[in-house]
């Protein structure tokens, strides 16, 4: 069995570490939460989707503004970007608190005399990065030994969720992150059931549809399609996809849409989206039929922003089986390496 199934399939015993690891050092975290009035997430790859997820919890949970940057862009416009950078707090986000990109853009900070404080979440102890921030939220545990990131990209956005909710005393996405501890692996049973189905049809190239504080992890998971069964994928948000992307959907492309309210202008996405012959998917927390569609539904009502966990795993799951018919690597996708070294 692939060590990228079995990290996959730790998920919810990491979350459950997680959750535990960040209720002894919320003090800390809620004291970093407090030193700045705006907050700029960074991170590479995966970790950079995951930023703009971070974000945008931050932006609609609290109304502290956000924003997510790319930390080879950083690296490159350090200067032009001082201004708004200077006087936040930045978080940067590492599964291995070693990537080139993110250490260099930090040092770059401060060598032009940025005035932040650094928090950093990293799946490592003892990292060059955590030795570099004010505050290190370290969660070995969730660590990936295979190069694609799959357990360890869920931990950082349930970390992002628990934490917003938590400061904004939100007790329904608390609950409902609960819920997931509980109900997630039969959740993930589910998906697996159809992602074999699914992985078996001829579509060449998948699509992901995705709003609000799903944004981030919607794009990382049509990244997982490009890195563990090497197909091309996109992202958008969901009724923007009218605006040109539509043109390139059609009978070889799979349509994962994460619903946000099952509303008239939703089912109506979906309806033209089968009329293109393509084969769709809608995700949901409590069950609903469409015709045309296949449905994955976690079977209890849960809030947009904890969405994005069944989210992420069911395309994951999906990508792993597809990289059977493929015939990728999924612990080891030829051109990538785990963490890159500029």
């Amino acid at each position: 069995m692939a060590l990228t199934y079995k990290e996959m399939h730790d998920t919810f015993d990491a979350l459950a570490k997680t959750t535990d690891y960040m209720e002894k050092n919320w003090a800390n975290i809620e004291a970093y939460l407090k030193s700045r009035n705006r907050f700029i997430f960074v991170g590479c790859g995966s970790s950079y989707s995951n930023a703009k997820s971070f974000a945008m919890l931050c932006n609609m949970s609290t109304g502290i503004p956000a924003m997510a940057l790319a930390a080879g862009d950083i690296l490159l416009h350090a200067e032009r970007y001082k201004k708004c950078i200077n006087g936040a707090g930045v978080v940067f986000i590492s599964r291995s608190g070693r990537t080139s990109e993110l250490i260099k853009a930090l040092d770059k900070l401060k060598e032009i005399g940025c005035d932040i404080d650094v928090a950093s979440f990293v799946c490592a102890d003892g990292t060059p990065l955590g030795e570099k921030s004010d505050l290190v939220l370290s969660t070995p545990w969730a660590f990936d030994e295979s190069v694609c990131q799959t357990r360890c990209v869920t931990n950082a956005y349930y970390m992002a969720t628990y934490i917003f909710a938590k400061i904004t005393d939100n007790a329904t996405v608390l609950a409902d992150l609960q819920l997931l501890l509980k109900d997630g692996p039969a959740y993930m049973a589910k998906a697996e059931e159809l992602s074999k189905e699914l992985a078996t049809m001829p579509w060449t190239h998948s699509v992901i549809l995705a709003d609000a504080e799903l944004e981030g992890i919607a794009e990382e998971g049509s990244l997982v399609f490009k890195e563990v069964c090497q197909l091309p994928s996109s992202y958008h948000h969901s009724l923007d996809v009218r605006h040109g992307p539509m043109v390139l959907i059609g009978e070889e492309t799979l349509v994962i849409v994460a619903l946000g309210t099952s509303c008239e202008l939703e089912v109506n996405l979906l309806k033209d989206i089968v009329a293109k012959g393509a084969d769709v998917v809608a995700l949901s927390d409590v069950c609903a039929e469409f015709d045309g569609v296949r449905t994955s539904c976690f079977g209890a009502k849960l809030s947009h922003a904890a969405m994005g966990i069944p989210l992420i795993i069911l395309c994951q799951m999906i990508a792993y089986y597809k990289s059977k018919e493929t015939g990728a690597d999924p612990d080891k996708p030829t051109g990538l390496d785990s963490w890159i070294a500029l």
